[in-house]
């Protein structure tokens, strides 16, 4: 499988209009699943900014790609991290399930802002390269080795994530965070290397699901008329 940056910026000019779309549809009913509409939006300009950076990177300007990278991770590192559990809670009717979702939620938020917060603070510890037609992006942090955790970041971020979305009382729901496991699997089976990149491409393709998904839980919260 080839990427590039007319890959990313396809990708972004589908997500995008479809993704309003599905927003619109769901304001229009006045329901509350306009937050999934936006999933695909948000990954449409998740994957405009890594457009950008292979751009730069082709040009040789590796410096200059940096911060489209921060652009590409403001998604992957802060965003997601708690708009997926949000999206959940909104739409959650069972206490116990809004409880442990809230948790989720608030949680990621907390760690995004401060990873995020980090990346920002220090830019010169992104390194990017180019890897079998695919992005590496490498987080250089000095004290990284003395910071001891007993579970992996890679997966606490798919808890984080992925909690909300299987614990969800909606089937629709559960189906698509089923989807996104089985992408982060396969992407950091076949692509371990580029894992980050990789995984954010297949979400953002799956993302296409929610259209349906909106569609369907907007016509089931409408009052069946006799």
């Amino acid at each position: 499988m080839c990427f590039s940056a007319t890959v990313s910026y396809s990708a972004a000019a589908v997500l995008v209009p479809t993704g309003l779309y599905a927003v619109q549809q769901a304001r229009r009913s006045l329901t509350p699943y306009w937050t999934w509409g936006l999933i695909p939006v948000f990954f449409g300009l998740q994957q405009a900014f890594e457009g950008r950076v292979w751009q730069e990177l082709d040009a040789g300007n590796v410096q200059a790609a940096v911060p489209f990278a921060l652009g590409f991770h403001f998604f992957s590192h802060f965003l997601w991290l708690w708009w997926l559990g949000l999206s959940s809670y909104v739409v959650e009717p069972g206490n116990i399930r809004r409880l442990v979702i809230g948790g989720c939620t608030v949680f990621g938020a907390f760690a995004g802002t401060l990873v995020f917060s980090v990346m920002l603070s220090h830019p010169e510890w992104m390194n990017i390269a180019i890897r079998e037609h695919s992005i590496v992006y490498k987080f250089s942090v000095p004290y990284r080795d003395s910071i001891h955790l007993p579970i992996t970041p890679a997966a606490l971020y798919a808890l984080t994530t992925l909690v909300p979305l299987l614990l969800s009382s909606h089937r629709l729901i559960n189906i698509f965070g089923l989807l996104v496991a089985l992408s982060s699997v396969l992407a950091s089976t076949i692509y371990g290397y580029a894992y980050v990149s990789v995984w954010c491409f297949f979400a953002a393709l799956i993302s296409l699901y929610l259209v349906y998904m909106v569609r369907s839980l907007v016509a089931k919260s409408k009052p069946v008329t006799v």
